[in-house]
């Protein structure tokens, strides 16, 4: 049976709340295996602690998946103290098994596959690179080879990545992030990009991703151009006020 995760929001009085926590709680659960967790916020926020849990029991291991299960365990600390949870001295372990399962699918090129040693997906390169860039700059072990050849795998798909009016440029805009988090995205393309090739970026995340690019690299009068398209380019339901 999998585990199921069930969210109750209840609100509290301002003055002389109060709010019963007992058994009946877990009344259809096993209770052997059972869990209660509890929150008390201002506002309705993401349940963290049963996220957490998720991700934790996260049972794939291809390189987006591992990618995706290892890369918020590396905030996982701050998510846990936000929660009220304690730290999970394990997290560490995890994280490190991942930098080390994605490397056995890099390839001599420095490309990841997803079960072995590929190429093809630079999104998918991206997105790994991003991750190690991550674990390095909170104190976690990669191989200097290894990972000079994913951002060399980055900087030669840059010089050479299509028109973003032909794929929307969503691989571009994310190597771009990444090379810039790490001093090496070129100055002329990203500028280029928020000059002229805007608008023909598919999706908000790819507009944003330049903008963060460009306030990496100072230009902070592009960057908030970039930005505000990004916002621009959100559903109206998904825009803040």
């Amino acid at each position: 049976v999998l585990p199921v995760t069930t969210r109750r929001e209840l609100p509290l009085a301002a003055k002389g709340g109060a709010l019963s926590v007992d058994r009946e709680l877990l009344a259809d659960s096993l209770l052997s295996d059972a869990a209660v967790t509890v929150s008390v916020l201002r506002t309705g926020a993401f349940d963290i602690p049963a996220m957490l849990m998720t991700l934790d029991r996260y049972p794939y291991g291809c390189a987006e998946q591992t990618t995706s299960r290892a890369l918020p365990l590396l905030y996982v600390s701050e998510l846990s103290k936000a929660s009220g949870m304690p730290d999970d001295p394990l997290v560490q372990d995890r994280i490190k098994e991942a930098i080390t399962r994605v490397l056995s699918y890099q390839s001599s090129a420095g490309s990841f596959g997803l079960w072995g040693p590929g190429s093809g997906d630079l999104w998918l390169d991206a997105y790994v690179t991003d991750f190690l860039t991550r674990a390095r700059a909170r104190g976690f072990s990669v191989p200097d080879e290894a990972f000079k050849l994913a951002l060399e795998r980055l900087r030669n798909y840059v010089s050479t990545a299509p028109d973003v009016s032909t794929d929307g440029g969503l691989a571009l805009s994310y190597a771009l992030y990444v090379l810039a988090r790490n001093g090496m995205a070129p100055v002329g393309d990203v500028r280029y990009i928020a000059d002229v090739k805007l608008n023909a970026l598919a999706t908000p995340t790819a507009k944003a991703e330049i903008g963060a690019a460009l306030a990496m690299l100072g230009d902070r009068v592009r960057a908030e151009k970039a930005f505000d398209a990004a916002l621009g380019a959100l559903p109206e339901d998904a825009k803040f006020e």
